[in-house]
């Protein structure tokens, strides 16, 4: 009798043990199937990750965007509100996120750090460059008047909010980017260019890096107006436009289907487009951003440094 329990509670032992291996199993593909994990996997939600924006115009148009890429890829699809760029990248990397927008130095970074994908880029009939503003009541009449005073940035992977007006900064005043910061009496990172441009015109700042392209766009919503500032420098002129990236496992056919999307988008909603700084959208090359590779080896400015 006591050889039979035994052989019973073995018994029992093992189908448990493998009713719980079973379970196991059964969850774990349960969860890959829930997030789309894995290589090649189509996600059930398309994540889109963007930067914030105190622009109530800009927000609609990117909501209406996740709902066109919905619609157009049969996958529902959200924005995610990333606080920099970086975690944008992170993002990217980490796979919360399947599409990500960003600037051409973001893009760099992405690639190395995250290896991400160029979907497409943005593409403007105007010419897009960065400027340094001051308040039009100001008597900062050029950079060098800004000595000791206090300067505003948009985000460190930023283009046209840091790596533009730094050189520009450089070239004007003749000093190495490692001088540069010490010639100001403070700097900083404001996190977006329309958040730069409000805390210029609120007097938290005596001067700014930004794209040329912001103020006329904020002036026409009216949170600004364009004869309020004045430009005492600007950049050369910067060839490559906003680039929307993706995660490197998404599904090629997904892929495909989301460029194809996006290259004729201008159509659909050109609101989103001009929040960009662009009027369409084109296919882009990785090639596209070797002048703006070129300006961050100038600056000596790398991934590592910014990211660290």
């Amino acid at each position: 009798m006591r050889n039979c329990s035994t052989k019973k509670g073995r018994h029992t032992l093992l189908l448990s043990l493998v009713l719980v291996l079973m379970l196991i199993f059964l969850s774990g593909c349960g969860s890959a199937a829930s997030t789309g994990a894995g290589a090649g996997g189509t996600p059930e939600v398309l994540r889109i990750g963007m930067m914030p924006s105190e622009e109530g115009e800009m927000n609609r148009s990117q909501e209406q965007f996740a709902k066109d890429v919905a619609e157009a890829t049969g996958i529902p699809a959200e924005i995610f509100v990333a606080e920099d760029y970086n975690m944008v990248i992170e993002a990217l990397r980490t796979g919360k996120i399947e599409i990500g927008l960003i600037g051409p130095f973001g893009y760099i970074i992405a690639t190395e750090r995250a290896g991400a994908k160029l979907l497409a880029r943005t593409e403007s009939d105007q010419q897009a460059n960065t400027v340094i503003l001051v308040r039009a009541d100001s008597p900062y009449q050029s950079v060098a008047d800004l000595k000791g005073k206090n300067f505003l940035f948009v985000d460190p992977a930023s283009t046209t909010g840091n790596l533009y007006p730094r050189a520009t900064l450089m070239k004007e005043l003749g000093l190495s980017n490692d001088e540069l910061d010490s010639f100001f009496g403070s700097v900083a990172f404001s996190g977006g260019h329309d958040k730069s441009l409000l805390a210029l015109a609120n007097k938290n700042a005596d001067a700014i890096g930004t794209a040329s392209l912001m103020l006329p766009m904020m002036a026409e919503s009216g949170l600004v107006k364009e004869e309020d500032f004045r430009v005492i420098a600007e950049s050369d002129p910067i060839v490559s436009g906003a680039p929307m990236l993706y995660r490197q496992d998404l599904p090629e056919e997904l892929v495909t289907k989301l460029r194809e999307f996006m290259l004729n988008y201008h159509t659909q909603n050109p609101d989103f487009l001009k929040s960009l700084g662009g009027s369409h959208f084109v296919a882009g090359s990785d090639s596209d951003y070797d002048p703006i590779r070129k300006v961050a080896k100038d600056l000596e400015m790398s991934p590592e440094e910014l990211l660290k």
